[in-house]
């Protein structure tokens, strides 16, 4: 029977960060692996890319200190961090207005910041009463599924100034609109980082290296179980052994692991069928939009200035901006994102329309040299095959609490990984991390 294929023990679809960790833990304890990648690289979500010297991270860069496991892939590999540049004052374009503050303190009226802090104090509040496992299964859990995180925040924020911000900053890391989202996505988000405070430092620094050199030395230490343009057509399961019929052949396993977004498992035909409440999840799971630009200048000019580099920015194209410069290199990096609609729109226009809408917002928010950059590089994520979309993939009302439980629920011999069903720093590289830790060691204890 197994003459016309080829046989392992487990069969990893996705070579992103989780797919990798999955086949690494599997590896480690004795299993057969191999891993069926689509594209031609490894990484996933994760891209960089090198010009004259220079890294850039076009996809997934930063990390927090409190990520324990990418921190220990960071110092087993022999890379090296960089701080987030934040010195200096920061930019709060909001309601049509420029204004510039400093650290942590938006440059807002006695009452607007008394509304931030009342917000984080009912933020914190409710991470209190929610499990980073099941979230859905306490009855608060129940209750912040029913709303979407407009509602919860018109209901909940008083100030223009206040909603403004946390409107877009929010908006910004969802890649959509808020009215898009159940509040108990975003609180599971941030009770899965540990605290509210954890969350925030998750853009605290950024591999120095780039962040594509953490897949990359995985899968070479996998070596030739690592099999890129090989992509997934069909997978037939039974009690016992599991078939994957890929553009390049067959492979026969006793079990497998899905590593990809939730939204591409559904584009998998499956024989037979997957259960109902695994597709439903699946089909009302949305991956926001995103285009990440990255200008090179030839010198972070922003810093001569005083300023850090870091723009809220609720009109236009671009709705934040970030240092990426590296303290080792004379150039200035700078970093913006353009999310939820005006991503769709600039993903219409040809490069330099984009590129030229780009420089345009940079230049309002930081003045006419920032329309000269020596560099210009930007990636549109819900262009891309194998994401259509970023950050992660979200929620709206109504789908955690009915279909939650089937996001990581193994069947038969098929089980679940990605960043979206990590339950620690879910949605980030640690969650991928965390994900595939927890997918292999579902499976080797079956295999037992």
């Amino acid at each position: 029977m197994h003459n016309k294929g080829k046989q392992t023990d487990v069969i990893i679809i996705g070579a992103g960060l989780s797919g990798l960790a999955a086949a690494r833990t599997l590896m480690k304890n004795g299993k057969t692996v191999t891993v069926l990648e689509a594209q031609s690289r490894v990484g996933g979500r994760i891209l960089s890319t090198s010009i004259k010297g220079s890294i850039f991270d076009l996809g997934a860069q930063w990390v927090s200190p409190h990520q324990h496991r990418i921190q220990t892939l960071i110092k087993e590999f022999g890379l090296t961090t960089t701080s987030t540049y934040k010195e200096g004052t920061s930019l709060y374009a909001l309601l049509g207005k420029k204004k510039r503050g400093l650290g942590n303190k938006p440059p807002f009226s006695r009452l607007s910041l008394l509304d931030i802090t009342s917000i984080e104090h009912a933020v914190k509040k409710m991470l209190k009463n929610i499990d980073p496992l099941k979230p859905w299964n306490s009855p608060l859990g129940q209750k912040l599924d029913s709303l979407t995180m407009e509602t919860w925040l018109e209901k909940k924020m008083f100030s223009k100034y206040g909603k403004a911000f946390y409107r877009q900053v929010y908006e910004e890391g969802l890649c959509g609109k808020l009215s898009e989202v159940s509040v108990l996505d975003l609180i599971w988000n941030i009770k899965a980082t540990g605290s509210f405070d954890q969350y925030l430092s998750a853009e605290d620094e950024w591999i120095t290296n780039g962040a594509q050199e953490i897949p990359n030395r995985i899968a070479e230490e996998l070596g030739d179980t690592v099999l890129l343009d090989h992509k997934v057509l069909r997978i037939d399961w039974g009690d016992s052994e599991v078939k994957v019929y890929t553009d390049q052949g067959m492979w026969f396993s006793k079990k497998v692991i899905l590593a990809i977004p939730p939204t591409l498992t559904n584009r998998i035909v499956y024989h037979p069928p997957l259960p109902s409440s695994r597709d439903q999840l699946c089909q009302r799971v949305w991956q926001g939009s995103v285009i990440k630009c990255v200008m090179v200048y030839e010198t972070p000019f922003w810093r001569i200035r005083g300023e850090s580099g870091i723009a809220f920015h609720d009109y236009g194209p671009v709705k934040a901006t970030i240092d990426g410069s590296n303290p080792s290199r004379t150039e200035g990096i700078l970093i913006a994102f353009i999310t939820g609609e005006e991503a769709r729109r600039l993903g219409e226009l040809s490069n330099e329309e984009r590129k030229k809408e780009v420089l345009n917002c940079i230049s309002y928010l930081f003045g006419h040299e920032g329309l000269n950059p020596k560099g210009y590089f930007d990636k549109d994520w819900s262009a891309d095959p194998w994401a259509r979309g970023g950050y992660a993939g979200h929620f709206p009302p109504g789908v955690l609490s009915q279909f939650g439980e089937a996001l990581t629920k193994p069947i038969g011999p098929i089980h679940w990984a990605g960043s979206e069903t990590a339950t620690e720093w879910r949605l980030y590289m640690e969650g991928a991390l965390e994900a595939g830790e927890r997918a292999a060691l579902e499976v080797i204890r079956k295999l037992t």
